[in-house]
């Protein structure tokens, strides 16, 4: 903000617009901004950036199965892209993500999964999902909807897919041809309301996809 000196026809200090109000040697003087500001591209700089377009990448896939409806109606003062990235950018580095144990899926209030266990069988192209039927727990209900997200890390891969199965079932299942044996996966599990007006944080397994 600009400053004037010597009333609304005088000079003025600071920023305004593209110049700069200052005093030489007792002489009032306005200067331009420079076009361009430095740079330095220190090595946290760097990794910051790296973690930055790593994460909007992998934002960006999941965009419309899992951060429209997942992220978008919990964000607040922001969107749910920006609120993805601010929770999950520490998890990733050049290569993709890095730290999956500290990658969320989702977060939110609801009642979370209780005694859960994964398994993968490439044969079968299924992933096996177990769990307690917690309702009653809390804010459990039994209508709470599955979902899960993957990702596997052998081939750079994410899928997300919800199975429709509830949190009565006590299991879930999940078809597809995107892993074979000995891929390693990274699991994330999480309820939703049938309503979608609730959700739970996502819990984390990793997986080996066995036979």
């Amino acid at each position: 903000m600009a400053k004037l000196v010597g009333g609304p026809l005088g000079s003025y200090r600071g920023k305004a617009g593209g110049t700069i109000g200052s005093s030489w040697k007792g002489i009032a003087v306005v200067k331009s901004m420079p076009l361009s500001v430095a740079n330095p591209k220190t090595v946290a700089q760097t990794a910051q950036r790296e973690k930055f377009a790593a994460c909007i990448a992998a934002a960006r896939l999941l965009l419309s199965d899992l951060i429209t409806t997942y992220w978008n109606p919990f964000a607040k003062r922001m969107s749910g892209i920006n609120a993805f990235v601010k929770q999950n950018i520490d998890c990733f580095a050049v290569g993709g993500l890095s730290v999956p144990a500290d990658f969320y899926a989702a977060r939110g209030i609801l009642m979370g999964a209780l005694n859960l266990n994964i398994t993968a069988s490439a044969s079968q192209h299924t992933i096996f999902i177990e769990f307690a039927d917690n309702s009653g727990t809390g804010d459990a209900l039994g209508t709470d909807e599955a979902r899960i997200l993957l990702y596997n890390e052998t081939k750079g891969i994410w899928h997300f897919f919800n199975s429709g199965d509830t949190r009565m079932t006590g299991e879930s299942r999940g078809l597809g041809d995107y892993y074979e044996e000995d891929d390693v996966l990274h699991c994330y599990f999480f309820f939703t309301r049938a309503d979608y007006s609730k959700i739970s944080d996502s819990e984390y397994k990793e997986v080996v996809a066995g036979e």
